[in-house]
């Protein structure tokens, strides 16, 4: 990890290795919720050798990774309970504190990189998005303890598919760093510690009204990912509302985009639509390869109070599939409040490598839209100046992500194209900056548009 000015927490193995766990600084510009730094004191307080965590490799998916728990009320030992823990349900002794990915790209697995969701999380806040991002910290840990703890049982509780490879790859080249291709991305310089990120998402998985149909991987689901009702409406060149209209009347020639769409509101759609530009603008800049299929929601209530928009989040388990059968919290029965699923980005982990394919850039999304935000155009400007010119962003960039030349110039480029591609669309009068107040529709019942100079 390259020197930081972020918050360390240090921790030693029983073999005596130091051990890191660090919270980057804030990226300049960033904006940043108690909840995120709350978030971030939680993990600089795990220690792995406390004996109320237990660690579990993850045997599900594509990807390895290493469950984080705390297992203090089940009155087990850690030794006893990493013996047997297996499985992402757990019982409700358990309380689940975090995943623990690090880089694997080897030509059978899943392509992991764990600084990719250290970049989304710290570049959310940059743009300041409605797409929720979770936040990450920076972790490393012994190898050896690694492999005793978790990769030994991973690779002995998959057989086949991605993720049996990924376990193996993990087993072979912690038993031996030398021979491994690819250590500098898995390794500290000195081979005795792993790296990676350190999160916990939250959230339920979206179907086709954001998915899409997924009828096959790679740029056909990118496509059609395209013909679902928001991103309908964000290619369309109309007044907002009448985008909504034409977007949702298209996508639902599809009878399972139609039928998964579960509320298409105006209200709705305009969250979608901010959060859906802003995903495909990350993704478009960090070369994300494995976005559709991952997009998750949280429930989230609305309602008027005193001439001001409030809300608060809802039951996640909430059923998607009949909305007739929500009840209202009773506390909010008054306010006849009105349920909206908002996006949450949890698996951000295919972004950041050069060897990635740029789904967003290979399939023209960025170039499609017609409707953004002022204030993300705003930031967008912004960011490309400061990395063309190696500014503050750009110093943070170099120093607070342990990426290679060719990764950070990826990130130079792909800035500078995005930037060059909306400006192009502004300056010949097809981008609608009317995306930045959802909540003043749901208020006012009007739209705001904005002036911007291309």
């Amino acid at each position: 990890m390259p020197d930081t000015q972020g918050t360390v927490a240090e921790f030693q193995s029983p073999q005596g290795v130091r051990e890191r766990c660090v919270a980057l600084p804030d990226i300049p510009g960033g904006v940043y919720t108690r909840k995120d730094k709350a978030r971030e004191e939680k993990f600089l307080a795990i220690d792995f050798y406390d004996q109320h965590i237990g660690l579990c490799p993850k045997t599900w998916s594509t990807s390895p990774g290493t469950m984080v728990r705390d297992i203090a009320a089940t009155g087990q030992s850690q030794a006893d309970y990493e013996r047997v823990c297996k499985g992402k349900v757990v019982p409700s002794t358990v309380k689940k504190l975090a995943v623990y990915k690090q880089s694997m790209n080897q030509s059978n697995t899943s392509g992991t990189f764990s600084m990719s969701a250290l970049l989304y999380y710290h570049f959310a806040r940059y743009f300041d998005t409605s797409v929720t991002v979770p936040v990450a910290v920076y972790r490393e840990m012994d190898r050896k303890q690694h492999y005793q703890r978790v990769t030994k049982r991973g690779d002995a509780l998959t057989s086949s598919g991605m993720i049996a490879a990924g376990w193996k790859h993990m087993a072979t080249a912690q038993a031996d760093p030398a021979r491994f291709a690819a250590a500098a991305t898995l390794f500290t310089p000195d081979r005795s510690k792993i790296f990676g990120c350190m999160l916990k998402g939250k959230g339920e998985r979206y179907g086709a009204e954001i998915n899409g149909v997924r009828s096959s991987w790679g740029t056909v689901q990118n496509e059609e990912f395209q013909r679902t009702a928001p991103y309908m409406a964000l290619s369309r060149d109309l007044p907002l509302l009448q985008a909504i209209d034409e977007g949702k009347r298209l996508a639902f020639r599809d009878a399972k985009v139609k039928k998964d769409t579960v509320d298409a509101s105006a209200f709705q759609m305009m969250y979608w639509m901010k959060e859906l530009s802003e995903l495909v603008l990350l993704d478009y800049i960090f070369s994300q390869q494995d976005r559709i299929g991952n997009i998750d929601f949280q429930w989230k209530w609305y309602w008027l109070d005193d001439g001001k928009v409030e809300s608060q989040d809802a039951d996640s388990k909430l059923s998607r599939r009949d909305m007739s059968k929500i009840k209202v919290p009773a506390e909010l029965a008054g306010f006849s409040p009105v349920l909206l699923q908002r996006t949450v980005l949890n698996d951000n982990d295919a972004g950041g490598r050069v060897e990635y394919v740029n789904f967003a850039k290979k399939t023209g999304m960025l170039q499609k839209l017609r409707h953004f935000s002022a204030d993300t155009f705003e930031r967008l400007q912004r960011l490309n100046r400061d990395l063309q010119d190696g500014g503050e962003i750009f110093q943070y960039i170099k120093s607070q992500f342990v990426l290679d030349d060719k990764q950070v110039n990826q990130i130079v480029k792909n800035t500078r194209l995005a930037t060059d591609i909306l400006q192009d669309t502004c300056s010949i009068g097809k981008l609608r900056f009317d995306l930045d107040a959802p909540k003043q529709f749901f208020l006012t019942g009007r739209v705001e548009l904005a002036e911007v100079a291309c």
